[in-house]
């Protein structure tokens, strides 16, 4: 049985609201989770005496790169979710080792180069945003030593092309390799693509959060990096679909004290590791290397305007907006039945309109 994730604990302070967009603010601690309890609220209390996120702003001169991270990192925190400020924090650990003591003004172009052409794609971009907050929020320099180094670097899946139809049937299919495990592992990627939930969504989603009566999934937690958050799109109700709706209703968990809807082959909570194992031999049967998200979201989008849900529902279901549902439907070819059936509604309102204007006005 496999050993179960230690419980962590993450240190962040309330800071009020932006005067100027309304959003919540926060400070988090560096570092940003802690293995006790005690350990967060010692930081967070030495947090409160310091006052770290009113630092003054160090000359050129003074400011080395470590000071600048700490003092971008405060910043993004208060702006910024938990899982965007932790790929930030450990994206900036490169520049850190490299140039954290130095001066930020001593830092030249080539030095730049030469660093970025060494160094993970995926370091790059947030380096080179780092310094954009150097120089055009706190003008301490005149320019970007990395201006321009991110072009084209670390853009993840974004340039991925999305699997076809056939690529999705053959995931599908290829889930038989996890044996007694395949009808839950296919329920989990289909009921998925129905809700277009994402996957630390799906590993926290519990009974209570589905009524069944209303046909609504309240969806307000995620599970990532053991620590249970608010999701990435915010809190929402969506739909359950009748496809959505039957695989739920032949879980074998319904009966769980936890309340829990998909679960290891152990039984256990799903989280992204366990997920990830079972995925990883789900690819390599199908000889394909979509992640799980990658092959769900789309295949969503498409299962979702087949049952006759407009863009705009589909993309209120997913938290994305009307030009991302566009791009996938023309993925799969349905862009075209979404401008025919525009205009069969406009020929049909057309149509209503002169049979009303002919219709004699009975008194």
């Amino acid at each position: 049985m496999p050993r179960s994730k230690r419980k962590r604990w993450s240190g962040r302070l309330y800071l009020g609201r932006d005067p100027e967009t309304g959003r919540q603010m926060f400070w988090w601690t560096t570092p940003t989770y802690f293995d006790t309890k005690r350990e967060r609220d010692d930081a967070l209390a030495q947090a409160r005496v310091d006052r770290p996120w009113e630092e003054r702003v160090a000359t050129p001169e003074e400011m080395t790169g470590d000071e600048l991270a700490d003092r971008y990192i405060a910043r993004y925190a208060r702006e910024r979710k938990a899982s965007s400020l932790d790929t930030v924090t450990r994206a900036l650990k490169r520049f850190r080792a490299d140039f954290g003591t130095r001066p930020i003004v001593s830092i030249t172009p080539v030095e730049a180069e030469d660093w970025a052409a060494t160094v993970p794609p995926w370091c790059v971009p947030p380096t080179v945003a780092l310094f954009n907050y150097a120089t055009k929020r706190l003008r301490l320099l005149e320019r970007n030593p990395f201006d321009e180094l991110g072009a084209g670097r670390g853009t993840g899946r974004a340039k991925q092309a999305p699997p076809t139809l056939e690529q999705l049937d053959a995931l599908r299919a290829a889930c038989d390799t996890l044996g007694d495990y395949a009808p839950r592992m296919r329920d989990l990627m289909d009921f998925a693509a129905y809700t277009l939930m994402r996957p630390g969504e799906l590993y926290e989603l519990r009974h209570t959060d589905i009524d069944i009566a209303a046909n609504r999934i309240n969806v307000d937690r995620r599970l990532y990096r053991g620590v249970v958050d608010t999701p990435k799109t915010g809190v929402k109700t969506i739909a359950l679909v009748p496809p959505a709706r039957a695989i739920l209703m032949r879980q074998p968990t319904r009966t769980r004290d936890d309340g829990l809807v998909f679960c290891s082959k152990w039984d256990k909570q799903l989280t992204a590791d366990i997920a990830f194992r079972y995925w990883s031999l789900v690819r390599a049967a199908a000889g394909l290397r979509f992640d799980f998200y990658m092959a769900t979201k789309h295949y969503g989008v498409h299962l979702l305007y087949r049952l006759g849900l407009s863009k705009r529902a589909i993309a209120a279901q997913a938290g994305w907006s009307e030009q991302d549902v566009d791009a996938m439907l023309r993925v799969y070819g349905h862009a075209d039945l979404v401008v025919l059936a525009e205009v069969d509604a406009l020929y049909a309102r057309e149509s209503d309109s002169n049979r009303d204007a002919n219709r004699p006005n009975v008194r």
